[in-house]
């Protein structure tokens, strides 16, 4: 086929023999016919030629494809002297399809190319019928996004960016390296929200005035969290928590920072004894991650259960069992709440428990869960300390209706976690585990007590950044002699503390009252 093309304010059309079964017409480089405009999709439409006819398909693409001025709805036949109009493209078809076999489509030539985009990973450019329908539906949604959000994309497929927050259409941060900067990109009023919508009914969501919060993940996992007006004070708002496709593992938070080898082979410990722990810390303090690298310690032969609000972990165990909550359909119906998923999971035989983050009355159901014989379960929080960890679980087993007595539910506490992984996001942007602490049995006032094992304590500053080491609290854990009968190794300053005269005494003493 012969196609002639022209672009408004360019001069001289192109003129291109592209002989072959398909032609595909799109902004992406690999595209046969690339088309280089923002209003053009990656993969925007394609020509086929079967059985000697020429017919046009759009590919799902953002801002359609027109055929002698009339919008495609469907496939549409094609024939010498059509004109295709894409964005500012003018594409006519000078003569009908060869007849003879195909041969590769020629590559249209002389014309600047877009850099590729490092998100080419996310929407897959595999010819539209060797894609399953998952993947067909994600690039077109990422196509899609790549219009829809092309005043913040830049920052999209910069992987140094971790979140992206929209206050309006006016004003737009984002975080890199801990930091947050403002960008001097803008949107439209009109815009943003048909950027919402765009992301809304991909979700098969409603976002409106009457319903104008929306929290939803995205085909990579990433997390859009939108709050429409009058909520939204500054116009519609956005906040973009990227999904980091690079997976951390302990030597890297031992790189980072992050935590000790000593916290590293404490913690290898606990996990292999089965303790119940909880990774609490504030918001974008880490949490998520850290859980996901704590669990790669649990041994791959044991049956794992992951439950979600919105699936952001990602065990590597052969035997990993993801659940994930569901939000009401637009008539309120079909909700399955992580508290039903707690409850049904206890049916399904597991080794271990892993709840994301635990924020309402499903505390009640894991923490029975952990009292019952399913040890080693893990989970986040959001709270400040170790002490504030434990009174946020009391207070979120009180969401589970059942009117029990404060004191039946700070022993579930005390009783249930062993150890508390504290996370902090610093001043400077750092992420460090601040404290490993033990929970211990009640006073006999009835308030919780815990003692530290590690802790990280700041020396200084170098520049702007926060120096400083993971040291031993001076505190041994209640559970030493599980350690050493277990024929586990005690890591160096623990290790050291035991040799101490009384030290053992001492410890059981605590494991008595424990």
């Amino acid at each position: 086929m012969i196609l002639s093309v022209s672009q408004a304010g360019n001069g001289s059309p192109r003129r291109l023999d592209l002989q072959g079964a398909e032609v595909v017409l799109g902004k992406h480089p690999d595209c046969d016919v690339v088309l280089a405009d923002a209003k053009v999709s990656r993969r925007h439409a394609h020509i086929v030629s079967r059985a000697g006819a020429l017919f046009i398909n759009d590919l799902g693409s953002t801002n359609g494809t027109k055929v002698n001025g009339k919008r495609l709805d469907g496939e549409a036949p094609l024939r010498s002297g059509d004109v295709i109009e894409i964005a500012a493209f003018r594409i006519q078809v000078d003569e009908g399809p060869a007849g003879a076999a195909p041969r590769p489509a020629q590559r249209a030539p002389a014309e600047p190319k877009p850099a590729a985009p490092k998100l080419a990973e996310k929407a897959a450019e595999a010819k539209a019928e060797e894609e399953s329908e998952e993947a067909k539906k994600a690039r077109m949604f990422w196509a899609s996004m790549e219009s829809f959000f092309q005043p913040i994309w830049q920052y999209i497929e910069n992987p140094s960016v971790s979140e992206i927050m929209v206050n309006g259409p006016r004003e737009i941060f984002f975080e890199r390296k801990g930091k947050l900067e403002r960008s001097p990109a803008t949107f439209t009023e009109e815009g943003v929200r048909a950027a919402i919508m765009n992301v809304a009914q991909f979700m098969g969501r409603r976002v409106n005035e009457e319903n104008p919060y929306l929290d939803a993940r995205l085909p990579d996992g990433s997390r859009v969290a939108i709050v429409l007006p009058p909520c939204s004070r500054k116009g519609p708002s956005i906040a973009i928590r990227k999904f980091s496709k690079e997976k951390l593992t302990l030597q890297d938070l031992i790189r980072f920072g992050t935590m000790s080898e000593e916290i590293v082979q404490f913690l290898d410990i606990a996990v292999k004894l089965r303790k119940n722990m909880i990774v609490s810390g504030g918001t974008s303090s880490g949490k998520t991650s850290l859980l996901n690298i704590i669990s790669a310690l649990i041994p791959n032969e044991q049956r794992i259960l992951v439950i979600e609000d919105s699936a952001e972990l990602q065990l590597q165990q052969e035997h990993v069992l993801p659940l994930e909550s569901k939000p009401p359909d637009k008539h309120g119906k079909g909700e399955v709440t992580l508290r039903e998923l707690v409850r049904a999971s206890l049916r399904l035989r597991p080794d271990r428990i892993v709840v994301g983050e635990v924020r309402g009355g499903e505390a009640l159901d894991l923490l029975q869960a952990m009292n019952t014989g399913h040890s080693g379960s893990l989970a986040t929080t959001h709270a400040s300390s170790p002490l504030q960890t434990l009174s946020r679980l009391e207070t979120l087993t009180l969401f589970s209706g059942l009117d029990l007595p404060i004191i039946a539910i700070r022993e579930q506490v005390s009783t249930a976690i062993d150890l508390i992984i504290q996370a902090a996001r610093l001043p400077d942007g750092s992420r460090k585990v601040t404290h490993i602490s033990e929970v211990l049995s009640l006073t006999p006032e009835g308030k919780y007590q815990v003692q530290d094992i590690y802790r990280f304590v700041r020396t200084g500053m170098e520049g702007d950044r926060i120096v400083g080491e993971h040291r031993a609290a001076g505190n041994l854990p209640s559970f030493l002699d599980e350690i050493e009968l277990a024929g586990f190794k005690l890591p160096p300053s623990l290790a050291e503390l035991a040799s101490q005269p009384g030290a053992r005494e001492k410890v059981a003493r605590k494991a008595g009252a424990h």
